[in-house]
Formats: structure tokens, C-alpha cells, sequence
């Protein structure tokens, strides 16, 4: 934990006043201590308090395509290393025909459609995802469910995504038509950090170029299906998207054709926060002058009161009021000067204001309150 940092009970507040502005991922800042921390980036621990902690963006660990050769029913690509338990994986696929498609592993992982883009009957884009999946080697299976054509596969798995099927995807969004650019609707993450995936199907001939849009990789090159049916060039994208701006996916290539573009947006399993964010939510105001301070006007919570140096004659009042008088919430009294500095938890709540009042001495104390 940054030494500038002070616990309270099991709640964390900055002392110096200090705000974190969220920046885009890739950008570290460095403790006191030497730990290393994603700048932006506030995680939630169980205890519910707000830790500045070291994060694991997502990635992609591996990548694998293949493309059909002449007329299938099915068509199987193969990670060229053992998958890592709790991963996920994401299939985006493209098949000569407009019928939705299915997928399966040989490690028994179950796979969910996120989106399919179908171009009337003549040929589809599709993408799968499967969460928490299993360890060990893995050959991913497309299988068309309508009539033997041409397809194609790109496979990924990736760390860092939300276990849960029913938390992905976040945004998904497809497109067809015909022309030499393929897009959708633009889409946005809920959080930073997250990933995107496309996929573009093209039929009725071969064309020479395909390129991604802004805020997409091209990943493994054109897919050209040998002896294609239905189904005649195939190209799969993926991206970071570090901020909530969001991208609209969109492929070019030369040569007017038909074309069906699929999108979504898996969510990472460390929620960013992008904005300002002040840790704890806990103000503070430091009094060293035998006088009364009005904290605050109106309601709040008196959450501690940190004695800095006791002094042995002082007294330090707290009132739910905006001068010195009742209802008293608590009065600290005499102490002696040779004690250590200590703090008193109140978390006390207080309706008309909150004013603090210093005895017959000068002390130095620091009042933490919301």
C-alpha cells in the first residue's frame, strides 16, 4: 500500500487531499513502496472498501485461423498451445449460407452465440464465446446447420474477461449490404479495458483487399475459402478499447460486393473507472487553534477524529450544530502529552451541521467526515 495512504477502521481515505484522474490503459504509476499500479484503474475489494490495486488488462494469448476447402459441413482449427483454465474463447466464424451455425471443443467447454449477421440465405458472420473454460489442448469445431458450403474460422482465446455467460457480451452490433465497405452500428463499452471482436463475411467473388477500421486489428489476413460456395473471403478483427468512446467497426476492400459484418464487446473481469474518483469518499479538516471551526453545514457523517499531538489541558468538542452548542456528539477530554498520536472512530451521523470546538489549549487534530 503508497504510504500516503491512511486506514481508518477498514476504510481508506487520502490525507493530503490527493485526486486520482483516470487515464487509458498502458499508463502505470509507481507507489512509495515500489508497487506498480494501472493509473485509473479503482477495483473493489470483498470488504467493500476502495483499494488502489494492481490490475491484469485483458489479451489475447493465442490465435488460430483456417479456411474450408471446397464444400463442408463442418470446419475444425486447432490452438497451437494448451488452453489455460478459467480463460475464455472466442470464435468468429463465416459460412456460405444465411443458417445460423454452432460450435463445439474436444475439451468440452460450451459456447454461447454473442451475435450472427446473416446476409439473407447466401452467407453469414457469426461470433461465439465460451467462459471459465477447461485446461489442457483444444480443437474448436464450426458446424453449418444448413447446406454444405464454404467457411471459415478464427479461434482466440484470451485472458481477462468476466467468467460469467450471462455478464457477455456487452455491445454487439452487424451490418450487410453490398459495396467496397463493410460496417455496423457503432458500439461502446460500459468500462474501459474491454475487448472487441468483428468478423466480415464477403460472397459472390474474391476480392483483393481487406482492411480494418479505426480502433481494429486485421488479423490473420484474408480468408479465401478454396473453391468457394456461398462464401467467398472471410476476415476476422479485434481490438482494446481502453476508454468508454466506443468505435463503429468497419472493413474496406477494392470491388463492389456482398457483404455481412457481426461485433461485440466482451467486458473485462477488472472493471475500470474512468473520471476523477476520490478513494474512501472521506473529507478531512485539520484544526490547531483553541476556537470553534464549523466543519460543515447541513447533514453528514462524523467519521473519526485523529488527535495529532495531545496536550494535557485541551478538550475537543464535536456538535451536531453550525456553532458551539447542542446536541453534542462527543467530547474528547484532557489527555496526557507524553501519549502517542491517536484517532477516535465516531461514524456518528449529524443532521444540522457538524462544528468542532478546541478548549483552553491549542491542539493539533484532523477531522475526517462525509
Amino acid at each position: 500500500m503508497d504510504s500516503n495512504y491512511k486506514t481508518l477502521g477498514t476504510d481508506l481515505y487520502d490525507p493530503t487531499g490527493l485526486q486520482f484522474t483516470a487515464q487509458q490503459s498502458g499508463t502505470t504509476k509507481t507507489a512509495s513502496d515500489g508497487t506498480v499500479y494501472a493509473a485509473g484503474i479503482v477495483q473493489l475489494a470483498a470488504s467493500g472498501s476502495s483499494n488502489g490495486l494492481p490490475v491484469s488488462l485483458p489479451a489475447i494469448v493465442q490465435k488460430t485461423a483456417t479456411k474450408s476447402t471446397g464444400s463442408v459441413a463442418l470446419l475444425a482449427a486447432t490452438f497451437t498451445t494448451n488452453n489455460v483454465a478459467g480463460n475464455s474463447i472466442v470464435v468468429v466464424a463465416g459460412c456460405g449460407n444465411g443458417t445460423a451455425m454452432t460450435v463445439a471443443d474436444s475439451a468440452g467447454n460450451t459456447y454461447t452465440s454473442a451475435i450472427a449477421a446473416p446476409n439473407s440465405t447466401t452467407f453469414a458472420a457469426q461470433i461465439f464465446y465460451a467462459s471459465n473454460i477447461l485446461v489442457g489442448a483444444n480443437t474448436v469445431t464450426v458446424t453449418n446447420a444448413g447446406t454444405a458450403a464454404s467457411m471459415a474460422v478464427e479461434i482466440y482465446e484470451v485472458s481477462g474477461l468476466i467468467a460469467q455467460v450471462q455478464s457477455q457480451p456487452g455491445q454487439t452490433s452487424t451490418g450487410t449490404g453490398t459495396g467496397t465497405t463493410a460496417t455496423t452500428s457503432a458500439i461502446a463499452p460500459s468500462v474501459p479495458n474491454a475487448l472487441a471482436f468483428a468478423g466480415v463475411a464477403i460472397g459472390t467473388a474474391v476480392v483483393t483487399v481487406v482492411a480494418a477500421g479505426s480502433g481494429l486489428t486485421y488479423d490473420s489476413g484474408t480468408l479465401q475459402p478454396a473453391t468457394p460456395a456461398g462464401l467467398y473471403q472471410f476476415a476476422s478483427f479485434s481490438g482494446n478499447l481502453g476508454t468508454i468512446g466506443g468505435i463503429t467497426p468497419t472493413a474496406t476492400w477494392t470491388g463492389s460486393e456482398a457483404w455481412a459484418m457481426a461485433a461485440a464487446i466482451f467486458k473485462p473481469v477488472t472493471l475500470g473507472i474512468e473520471g476523477t474518483v476520490r478513494i474512501g469518499g472521506y473529507n478531512y479538516t485539520r484544526v490547531t487553534t483553541a476556537a470553534t471551526t464549523l466543519v460543515k453545514t447541513g447533514p453528514g457523517v462524523l467519521h473519526a477524529i485523529v488527535v495529532n499531538k495531545p496536550t494535557s489541558t485541551a478538550t475537543i468538542e464535536a456538535d451536531d450544530a453550525i456553532t458551539n452548542t447542542t446536541p453534542v456528539i462527543g467530547i474528547l477530554g484532557a489527555f496526557a502529552a507524553s501519549i502517542a498520536p491517536f484517532s477516535l472512530p465516531y461514524d456518528v451521523a449529524f443532521t444540522t451541521g457538524l462544528s468542532v470546538t478546541v478548549g483552553t489549549a491549542t491542539v493539533d487534530a484532523t477531522v475526517v467526515w462525509k
